[in-house]
Parts: structure tokens; C-alpha cells; sequence
């Protein structure tokens, strides 16, 4: 799909140093990172973001190039909100961290520990989805309008994901570990980009030449992006070994903190995130003019909550 151009008719150098920043730090690059990929100094780096010093066409392409966009995507940077800055900052104070750790097997934990979370919030999201959906086919009211879930997306809740599907999502795991758009895994391997995106999505089955293409591409073995298809056996390996890990941790406190502290902050924070896809589903079904009767009993909040939609 064509990306809707929203170009300023004026060339705004406040805004292309924010964007230039803004995928700097999407790459995860200092600000001396960058200068030295397109041969400058990180003063210069600094400026070109503040917006304070003019760039040339040539350093615009260089700095495109180094940031895996185009140069006219770098000219035509939006505003960044508020919100978009705080997040920025986020991401910035995450690298520093990651960087801080020195031994690579706490980095791999770490990434491991923050891709947990990511997928408990999303499937805490879906959860909720899935639950509305079921009650709301029940009261014939349509669920891709209200829940934002597919026909496909329900029907595949109750059905096995598939092999394509699922070594699809180990390529698109790696190429995101290796810092790989879909543009620049496609280019390496040498396919169009469609194809990445549809191998990604379970699409397009993926042969064995071309994934160990794939595989070679990310540096790894073809068996990493194979799944495991004997799943239970896994998930009691798993255990033998989490059981292990955690009996070795001697402090008490620490303990204390992975149990207590880091589960129940978790499941906390899925708690909210269930009441926030209740109220935006709530508010959908308003909106379709759904009865208060059939929100009261397919969503689970209560009449105050609807009254305050």
C-alpha cells in the first residue's frame, strides 16, 4: 500500500534531525554510532538533530543509507507528539541498559524477559477479544466491527497454528534481532519483499532451499527456524530446567523478587490492559448501537462503566 505522502512544501531542518533521531534510535545507535558510518563527527550528528546545521543532498543519502530508509522518507519527517518523545527517551534508557550488560548470556535473558512481557500483554488483549467474541456471535452481533478481531483471527483461536505460520514468525524474530527490515532480508537473500511478508504471515509456505538461504543470511542454522512440533515434551523441559535455574539463585530477596514482584507486577498490568479492551469494545458496540443489555452481558463491565463512555 502507498504510503499517503504528508510533506511539508517547506524544507524544515528541525524536523528531518528529529527524524533522523528518531530512527537512530530505532537502529539502537549512538549518536557517534552514526558519524561514523557516514564519516562525520558526532558533533555534526548532534547538530544535524537539533536541527541547528544544514545538510547537504550527499550527507542526506549517506545518513538514509546508514539508517536503512530513503532520503526522501528523512526529508518528509512528521512532528513527533509528546508521547512519541517520551517513548523515544524509553527506548534510548532500554540501549543504554542493554549495553551496561557485558555478559551475553544476561543480554539474551534480557531480550528473552522483555519479549515475555510483550507477549503476555498482547495475549492478555486477545484473551479478551476472543472471550467478547464468543458471547457476541452467540447475540449475532459482528465481531470484526467490534473487537477488531477477523473472522479468520477467531476461527484460528480454536484451531492448531500452522507449521508456515509459526516458521514464519521464527524468521521474523531474527531478522528483528539482527536489526533486518523486510526490505533488507529480502535484498540479501535476493527475492522481492513481498515474499518476506508473506513468509512472515504464513502465507507462503517457505522451501528448504530458501529458508536455509534465509538462515545463512541471519547467521544461524536452518534448525532455528524450525519449530518444535512435539510441544508438550518441550514445555516439560522447559520446567526441568526453569526449576534448575531458579534452585541456584541463592539470595533469598531475589527470590522473592522474580516470584513476587515480577509475576504479580505482570499480571497487574494484564489486569489493565483487559479493562482497557473491554472499554474499547464497550465503546464499539455503543457507537453500532448494540442494547446496554447485550454489552452488560457479553463484554463484563459494569452500567457505570458504559455510562461513562
Amino acid at each position: 500500500m502507498k504510503k499517503e505522502n504528508k510533506c511539508s512544501n517547506f524544507l524544515d531542518y528541525k524536523v528531518i534531525g528529529q527524524e533522523v533521531r528518531n530512527r537512530r534510535l530505532a537502529k539502537g545507535y549512538t549518536q557517534k554510532d552514526l558519524a561514523k558510518k557516514i564519516g562525520t563527527t558526532y558533533q555534526v550528528i548532534l547538530q544535524y538533530e537539533k536541527g541547528t546545521r544544514r545538510i547537504s543532498i550527499k550527507k542526506l543519502y549517506e545518513l538514509a543509507e546508514a539508517l536503512s530508509t530513503t532520503a526522501r522518507d528523512l526529508a518528509c519527517g512528521q512532528e513527533v507528539s509528546n508521547e512519541g518523545r517520551y517513548e523515544e527517551e524509553e527506548v534510548l534508557n532500554l540501549v543504554r541498559r542493554h549495553k551496561e550488560i557485558k555478559d551475553q548470556e544476561l543480554r539474551e535473558t534480557f531480550y528473552l524477559l522483555t519479549k515475555f512481557i510483550r507477549i503476555s500483554e498482547e495475549e492478555s488483549g486477545k484473551a479478551v477479544k476472543i472471550e467478547v467474541a464468543k458471547g457476541l456471535v452467540k447475540e449475532g452481533v459482528s465481531i470484526s466491527q467490534t473487537t477488531s478481531l477477523s473472522i479468520d483471527e477467531y476461527d484460528n483461536d480454536e484451531k492448531k497454528i500452522s507449521i508456515p505460520y509459526k516458521v514464519g514468525q521464527r524468521i521474523k524474530e531474527w531478522r528483528l534481532r539482527r536489526g533486518y527490515t523486510q526490505e533488507d532480508l529480502a535484498s540479501k537473500v535476493g527475492i522481492i519483499n513481498q515474499r518476506i511478508y508473506e513468509y512472515e504471515q504464513g502465507r507462503a509456505a517457505v522451501s528448504l532451499e530458501m529458508l536455509d538461504e534465509i538462515a545463512k543470511v541471519l547467521l544461524i542454522n536452518i534448525t532455528d527456524l524450525l519449530p518444535e512440533t512435539r510441544e508438550n515434551e518441550n514445555s516439560e523441559a522447559e520446567l526441568s530446567k526453569l526449576i534448575e535455574e531458579y534452585k541456584k539463585i541463592k539470595s533469598q530477596e531475589l527470590r522473592h523478587v522474580l516470584i513476587k514482584s515480577l509475576f504479580e507486577s505482570i499480571q497487574v498490568c494484564k489486569e489493565k490492559v483487559k479493562r482497557v479492551e473491554k472499554m474499547k469494545i464497550a465503546k464499539n458496540l455503543v457507537k453500532e448501537g448494540i442494547s446496554i443489555n447485550i454489552i452488560l452481558k457479553t463484554v463484563g463491565i459494569s452500567l457505570d462503566e458504559i455510562q461513562q463512555i
